[in-house]
């Protein structure tokens, strides 16, 4: 694979492969009372968000999954980074629209607040195993092979618009508060290769990305609710770590990214208000310093969203 093309957006700044320096949540202590919901939370980028939120000083954080040993896991290790951390574990489906309910319920009844809600669960399809004894493994390509594209979209899109539908509201009624709505994009939503990007999975992060431009037209005016799509770096995680069948070949080249790198940059993004940056696309690994500096370039040309070109 030849390097991206610039309008996938890896050379807009600097890039970093893991938290440092300003997105190091050490360094990016939060605001008293600030109250963190992380979907998806039981393994990988989940998980390691939950950590961060922790680092940075967090006074509550909800975790969900739907695996409860997971939870217990993530909860154990939260506590010993934050005793005093408020941990509200909740299983949770977000493909089931009464589980993502009762979740609201719950955060807004022992919190009564939410400043930073992200929609992080997600997966892609199921391998495909041929050749003469069946064993290659590949992500299935084109339209025509992927039978688990319902259940991508159904978890990578829908769910994350349940969260949204449910959550944005206690966003909206939470008084001094981020208010911030994050949904976990991703870098393959520009990829028109479905030999490197299944279709469901690429169709379910493109349309993410107009969900949160969606999310910042409808609220952030009336309700003050920022809203971003933030590809989270190419990592190692329970959902790609059999891409690589071999070593040295092109998946292990490009799952190069440290698996707290997104979790580092969303305590950057959010321990204030970045009004400037939301209802748009952005990249964990970008250098933040180097983002800020391009700030009256970024509003005046309305930039890092999706448009067509002519």
């Amino acid at each position: 694979m030849s390097a991206p093309p610039d309008h996938w957006g890896n050379n807009f700044t600097t890039n970093h492969s893991r938290a440092e320096g300003p997105t190091d949540p050490s360094n990016n202590q939060l605001p008293p009372n600030f109250v963190v919901v992380v979907t998806g939370a039981g393994k990988g980028l989940g998980y390691h968000i939950a950590l961060a939120y922790a680092k940075a000083g967090a006074h509550g954080l909800c975790i969900s999954s739907r695996t409860q040993k997971d939870l217990d896991d993530l909860s154990a290790e939260l506590r010993g980074i934050n005793p005093k951390l408020d941990i509200l574990a909740r299983t949770c489906d977000t493909r089931k629209i009464e589980d993502v309910i009762k979740l609201a319920d719950e955060v807004k009844g022992r919190f009564g607040r939410a400043d930073v809600v992200i929609a992080n669960a997600g997966v892609i399809s199921n391998y495909i195993y041929d050749g003469p004894d069946g064993s290659n493994r590949r992500l299935p390509i084109g339209v025509i092979e992927d039978d688990d594209f319902a259940r991508v979209i159904d978890i990578n899109l829908t769910g994350s618009w349940r969260v949204a539908r449910y959550f944005v509201p206690l966003l909206r009624d939470t008084e001094d508060g981020a208010k911030t709505f994050i949904v976990i994009s991703s870098a393959a939503a520009h990829c028109e290769d479905s030999k490197l990007t299944p279709i469901a999975y690429n169709l379910s992060k493109i349309a993410t990305n107009r969900m949160a431009e969606h999310i910042h037209n409808d609220h952030y005016a009336k309700d003050g609710i920022l809203a971003y799509a933030v590809h989270p770096g190419a990592v190692v995680t329970p959902q790609t770590e059999l891409h690589s069948t071999q070593k040295g070949d092109l998946w292990e080249r490009i799952l190069g990214d440290d698996i707290g790198l997104c979790g580092g940059f969303l305590t950057w993004l959010t321990k204030e208000r970045r009004d400037w940056l939301s209802g748009r696309y952005l990249r964990a690994n970008w250098d933040v310093e180097e983002l800020e500096k391009k700030k009256d370039e970024i509003v005046q040309g309305d930039k890092l969203k999706f448009r067509m070109v002519i």
